[in-house]
């Protein structure tokens, strides 16, 4: 008789432990996941991008956003004698590095380095910005022009980066960063390779860093892998496609690939690579989720010559896996990594729709080029 008793009090005690540990563990994601809930509410759907794209020139799109949250840093862009495309640009960007300031504010500890690694690609654009503006013999001027403000590097340190007028005084300059090792490596094939070498060199060292970064640490790891997974799989796909595309041998292309990858598995990247030609590395991983998608878009790919339809397609797949995971895994990072893709896609889709306004392009082939993004619940 006593024994029941004792075994009600120990399950009673189990149970408490439990609740306990869970709560100690989803607790730090609470105050962060509900900001970034009111924050999602304010993204751009599908309709606001068509409205968009629809306006008659830039001056009517910047009224238009006129009741969106970029309101503030837009404010200050004269709309009379033409629109500064650069200015809203960096206005855009002004608008997403705030928020990002804030994710990893609310971002616990023992996963800030993720997010902070997420967000870093920002410095990975201008890098590459800068060493495509050396090549082309860009002015001081131009150079900070062209320059995306960061949310993880200071203005000042970007100008310092901008005075290079070399690629060896730029390498002297990022002595101490994480790109100089990569850089320093691939330099001495840059005359024989050329810029895109140097280029493909810092996306892989990007993309290999985030994902050893994510499977290298046990907290959220699950959820991180499904959605960073997913991106590493894509930029191995992008990959192989380009380098397929432009005929370039086996050997090169295995050089770009990032290992290892999440659901391409190294029988299926080395079948892809060695592939004839595109439609027959797609084939490889037609069994894979997203793979029956990307072979229904390939005759697409094949008559217009362009990667646009394929690489769509994969960035909504991964913009809808993010979203089903934040809903499904809301006391998480899960929440945070998907607001931050979605943000990232709605600013790359008004950068669109701004430059190919300002170019005189018709609405209707500017929503061709622009990236779905999920609805909210979807």
């Amino acid at each position: 008789m006593i024994e029941i008793p004792l075994l009600i009090t120990s399950l009673i005690g189990g149970l408490f432990t439990a609740v306990i540990w869970h709560t100690k563990r989803t607790m730090p994601y609470v105050y962060g996941n509900a900001a970034v809930s009111a924050w999602e509410g304010r993204l751009l759907r599908e309709q606001n991008l068509m409205e968009l794209a629809d306006a008659p020139n830039l001056a009517s799109v910047l009224s238009l956003l006129e009741n969106t949250e970029y309101r503030p840093y837009l404010a200050g862009i004269p709309r009379e004698d033409g629109v500064d495309v650069v200015q809203i640009e960096r206005a855009l960007r002004e608008n997403a590095n705030s928020h990002y300031v804030e994710l990893l504010q609310m971002v616990p500890e023992e996963r800030k380095e993720v997010i902070e690694k997420l967000i870093g690609r920002v410095d990975l654009l201008n890098l590459k910005i800068l060493i495509t503006s050396i090549e082309e013999r860009l002015p001081f001027e131009k150079v900070v022009e062209r320059l995306q403000p960061s949310p993880t590097t200071p203005r000042e340190r970007l100008e310092l980066l901008a005075r290079a007028e070399s690629l060896e005084v730029l390498l002297e300059y990022l002595k101490g960063s994480e790109y100089y090792q990569v850089l320093s490596e691939v330099m001495s094939e840059y005359e024989k390779a050329g810029l895109q070498r140097i280029l493909f060199a810092l996306d892989k060292h990007y993309y290999s860093t985030l994902w050893r970064e994510v499977l290298s640490k046990k907290p959220q790891r699950e959820v991180l892998r499904e959605m960073v997974g997913y991106e590493i799989d894509a930029v191995n796909i992008k990959t192989i496609a380009r380098m397929k595309m432009a005929g370039r041998p086996p050997e090169e292309i295995e050089e770009l690939i990032v290992r290892p990858s999440h659901m391409l598995t190294e029988a299926m990247l080395r079948s892809m690579i060695t592939s004839e030609d595109l439609r027959s590395a797609l084939e490889v991983i037609s069994h894979v989720p997203y793979g029956r998608a990307l072979l229904e878009v390939l005759p697409k790919v094949e008559s217009t010559g362009s990667l646009f339809e394929l690489e769509r397609t994969l960035e909504e797949n991964h913009l809808k896996l993010c979203k089903w995971l934040s809903l499904a895994k809301f006391f998480s990072l899960a929440p945070i990594v998907s607001y931050f893709y979605c943000k990232e896609m709605e600013v790359r889709n008004l950068r669109t729709i701004v430059r190919l306004k300002a170019d005189g392009v018709e609405p209707g082939e500017i929503k061709g080029m622009l990236v779905g993004v999920p609805k909210l619940g979807a």
